[in-house]
């Protein structure tokens, strides 16, 4: 029976380890909305399940790519608000060639990433159809 038991325990930790996201950030689950906007331009609110579902399957799946620990200091760059019922979720600052995760609660790290052709389709195509940044030509 104890070991019956112990397994169950065990099945069950390693699902909730494989649900958890990398590095004790917070999972993209639930995620209900998207707030995009290029630095300085007005933000543009997604809420249908066709728009949201892409971009965050984009995020999850560069999640699952090494990131490095720490800030990187960018200049005109959009910013990417998830947001499940009105609670922030995350937060990303995005670039043609770069991301940072910056985090929700004060004292978590950011993480940041170099981006590759190709690694947020959507997001990106989003992006260019939205205003354009004040000063950043």
């Amino acid at each position: 029976m104890k070991f019956a038991l112990s397994g169950t325990v065990a099945l069950a930790l390693t699902v909730q380890l494989a649900i958890a996201a990398p590095d004790g950030r917070a999972s993209l689950e639930g995620i209900s909305a998207v707030r995009v906007a290029n630095y300085g331009a007005p933000s543009k609110l997604l809420q249908q399940r066709d728009e949201v579902a892409p971009i965050v399957g984009e995020l999850n799946d560069l999640r699952k790519k090494r990131w490095r620990k720490g800030d990187t200091k960018m200049r005109c760059y959009a910013t990417v608000f998830l947001l499940a019922a009105n609670r922030q979720v995350a937060m990303f600052r995005v670039r043609p060639d770069q991301i940072v995760e910056r985090p929700v609660e004060k004292g978590e790290p950011s993480y940041s990433l170099k981006l590759t052709d190709g690694d947020l389709p959507r997001l990106t195509k989003l992006l260019t159809e939205s205003p354009a940044g004040r000063k950043c030509d």
